[in-house]
């Protein structure tokens, strides 16, 4: 476990009160504009878990509010949603889901799923997380399961990694690590595993470049 994502980890836990509060705050600033991102989530969701046979495990690292793992339930799967913060935690419990107090870096999973969600969450780890991260991911994955995450384009930022804050959007009152990954460096990561690319695209931001999207099969 990096020392990077281990001191965001424990901001995360302090803070997840107040991230959860700015979040609501941010959605609330431009609810339509909210909920156009949420539909066109779900439907990539959707989309994209359509093959997994109904009533598959799936699991979620890093769920935060939860929203994400409650829809994929809604779906007919059998959801666990984690994160390592209680606020987290207990936000997952409030919508009835199924939670796991999980750290993708120190835990090991501990059954086989069809499908496994990191949405905006490989933002917080370094290039050797990922490593770790891939390998964790398709061990625990059935044969034929797709891992889905993203990470923000490095081609928008003018850093490869930084500690920042936000003013108003998530506003959590202490710094976190942000990585940054071009395609090209994702991809030669991936090329060195024994997961096949089943698709990818890029999305959101002005110019829909911000965030490098991937679902990969086992």
């Amino acid at each position: 476990m990096s020392k990077e994502n281990e001191k965001t980890v424990k901001i995360y836990k302090e803070k997840a009160s107040k991230y959860l509060e700015t979040t609501i705050e941010h959605d609330n600033l431009n609810p339509e504009k909210a909920k156009h991102k949420r539909e066109k989530l779900n439907k990539f969701l959707s989309d994209n878990l359509k093959y997994i046979p109904k009533g598959s495990k799936v699991f979620e690292i890093g769920s935060a509010d939860g929203k994400n793992a409650k829809y994929i339930e809604s779906l007919g799967f059998e959801v666990t949603a984690s994160d390592i913060a209680e606020a987290f935690i207990s936000e997952c419990k409030d919508k009835k889901l199924k939670t796991s107090n999980f750290n993708i870096l120190k835990d090991d999973f501990k059954e086989k799923y069809s499908a496994i969600l990191a949405w905006r969450v490989f933002v917080h780890f370094t290039k050797d997380d990922i490593v770790s991260i891939l390998q964790k991911t398709y061990n625990a994955l059935e044969d034929g399961g797709v891992f889905i995450f993203n990470a923000i384009n490095r081609e928008i930022k003018n850093t490869d990694q930084e500690w920042v804050d936000f003013p108003n959007e998530y506003h959590m009152g202490a710094e976190r690590f942000y990585k940054y990954f071009s395609k090209e460096e994702l991809d030669e990561i991936i090329k060195n595993t024994d997961y096949k690319l089943q698709s990818f695209h890029k999305e959101g931001g002005e110019n829909q470049n911000k965030w490098l999207v991937y679902v990969l099969k086992k």
